[in-house]
């Protein structure tokens, strides 16, 4: 370290002056080379700060930015089990609730903070460091305006804890927390050891975060963007992401802008993908398809004796009143009589084709309690247990899955074929689809509809399994993908098919979300409150279905 210079002696008076806390000025020699550009570290005893700073406004700026963390912040808070996005989210929420409050007692230092913000922004890329920049100036500058959805809502956010209590630290967590969590859905790039805070003149956040592991803690001298040992995703998760899915064809269709009702032709691209993950055969004997042995057993006892009642014959066992009253009509107005008056019961096998459509999207992956089966799992296995079912009978079965990663990429797996007999591969090949990304629900509903339509059965019925209201990263309007899938839906039902919807969510069909029964209408949905009985239930609602 260098020693002190006139400059530094001039921003160590500076330091004690607005802080009241007299602490150690030393300067960090530049590094040459490619990485992220040095930032200043400010601990209990010490401020680090790069040495081109000692010259320009920016050390001016750094020294009222450590003032502003020593008189407001809470200094080394656990760092826990936090994602390293979400502490870099959170340290950008914090620098501006402290400079926030630093400038209600020194007005003045406003203007330093904002000249510093403007010339930092970054606005030509879609990364994590480009959007906290963009974010760092709309907290401080009420004149800035930004397109950003995820920029302005942190800002609503802010602005809206801000009038209640700028003091609060625990809901400023909060709220970086809750944006954290957003750049994790919108997929946004973010590699720890090449984030950089940044402001040039704000501290790397060290002084923020304690580590229960030492051997974790970054040394002093370190940004947190260091942490090249954490792992790298592009949404922050530590899930371990295996090979790539095979692609069988693209396939493009319309979607539905509700606001101007027009239906863009061509929007969304659907990819038909066969899983290349590591298979796993499925256990037989798992708690899930037990459940499932009664309406199983119920499915077959209703396919062996299908009971049809056959009006206007000539004989049966019962008088049809409908054609009587006709009768009466008939002769009334001096009309040729069709004397089929009667009713009667026939044994008849229907054939049928049912879809099942599963929602695959990452959100399938939760588990609602530590040890408990994720719903992708009971998913699948609603859709295999159908299968068995079936095995054996004159309707065709098929099972498609589906996640979205924007409108250029909604993934339709297919698992099982129409008419594809359910071997050991088959199982194997449904229990190692993934879950990943997010719900386009409306092409993947026009994608099933084609398959369907393909059909020759009297009877083609698409049913639709989703835990949540459809969404994806490139739309914010809540509104829109559920208007998109309503309109998928009636299109369907125009072209002959029954189409019924299963909501794995309690709060599906109450305010303020409302959606189920938005999209497939009254009476055609079903919300299951316990995943666990989704299985079951599946094969109900095809049983009462195949039967009307």
């Amino acid at each position: 370290m260098a020693e002190a210079t006139s400059p530094a002696r001039s921003l160590t008076w500076l330091l004690l002056g607005l802080s009241g806390q007299a602490l150690t000025l030393q300067t960090r020699p530049s590094v040459d080379g490619a990485g992220p550009a040095p930032r200043s570290v400010l601990t209990q005893s010490h401020l680090l700060l790069p040495a081109q700073a000692l010259s320009s406004s920016e050390g001016r700026c750094a020294i009222a930015h450590a003032a502003a963390h020593l008189l407001f912040s809470p200094l080394g808070s656990p760092a826990g089990k936090l994602k390293p996005m979400s502490m870099a989210v959170m340290s950008a929420i914090e620098d501006a609730r402290a400079e926030r409050l630093f400038m209600k007692r020194f007005p003045g230092t406003r203007q330093w903070f904002l000249a510093a913000l403007r010339g930092s922004v970054q606005r030509d890329k879609l990364s994590c460091e480009s959007l906290v920049s963009r974010m760092d100036l709309a907290l401080m500058d009420d004149r800035y305006n930004d397109d950003n959805h995820w920029v302005n809502k942190a800002r609503q956010l802010f602005e809206a804890q801000a009038d209640r209590d700028l003091g609060d630290y625990d809901a400023f967590r909060r709220i970086g927390s809750l944006l954290a969590n957003d750049l994790g859905q919108m997929r946004v790039p973010f590699r720890p050891e090449l984030y950089c805070v940044p402001a040039p003149y704000r501290d790397d956040n060290s002084c923020l975060w304690i580590y229960e592991d030492q051997r974790a803690q970054p040394k002093p001298e370190i940004a947190l963007s260091a942490a090249a040992s954490l792992p790298l995703s592009a949404n922050d998760s530590t899930r371990k992401q295996p090979a790539d899915n095979s692609e069988l064809a693209r396939w493009s269709y319309p979607e539905w802008e509700h606001r101007t009702e027009v239906l863009r032709r061509d929007w969304c691209t659907v990819v038909d993908r066969r899983p290349a993950w590591g298979l796993q055969q499925p256990n037989s004997a798992s708690p899930v398809l037990l459940r499932g042995a009664a309406p199983l057993r119920l499915i077959h006892a209703r396919r062996l004796n299908r009971a049809h009642r056959l009006h206007r014959q000539w004989e049966g066992d019962e008088l049809d009143l409908n054609a009587a009253v006709d009768v009466m009509v008939a002769q009334r107005a001096h009309l040729p009589v069709d004397a089929r008056l009667f009713i009667r019961v026939a044994s008849e096998q229907r054939a049928c084709s049912v879809l099942v459509l599963l929602d695959m999207s990452e959100s399938t992956n939760d588990r609602p309690n530590p040890g408990s089966t994720c719903l992708l799992d009971v998913e699948k296995s609603a859709g295999l247990l159908l299968a068995r079912a079936l095995q054996g009978s004159a309707d065709r079965l098929a099972i498609f899955g589906f996640s979205s990663n924007t409108r250029f990429e909604v993934n339709n797996y297919r698992l099982l074929e129409f008419g594809q007999p359910l071997d050991g591969a088959v199982q194997a090949l449904v229990t190692s689809a993934p879950g990943r990304y997010s719900t386009r629900m409306g092409a993947a509903i026009r994608h099933a509809t084609q398959a369907l339509i393909c059909e020759t059965t009297a009877s083609r019925i698409l049913l639709v399994v989703t835990d949540g209201a459809p969404s994806d990263v490139d739309i914010h309007d809540t509104r829109y993908l559920v208007e998109d899938a309503r309109h998928a839906v009636h299109t369907a039902r125009d072209a002959g098919l029954v189409v019924h919807g299963l909501a794995v969510d309690p709060h599906a069909d109450s305010a303020p979300k409302n959606y189920v029964r938005r999209i497939f209408g009254w009476g055609h949905y079903s919300v299951v409150d316990n995943a666990s009985d989704l299985p079951s239930r599946l094969c109900h609602l095809y049983a009462r279905l195949s039967d009307a």
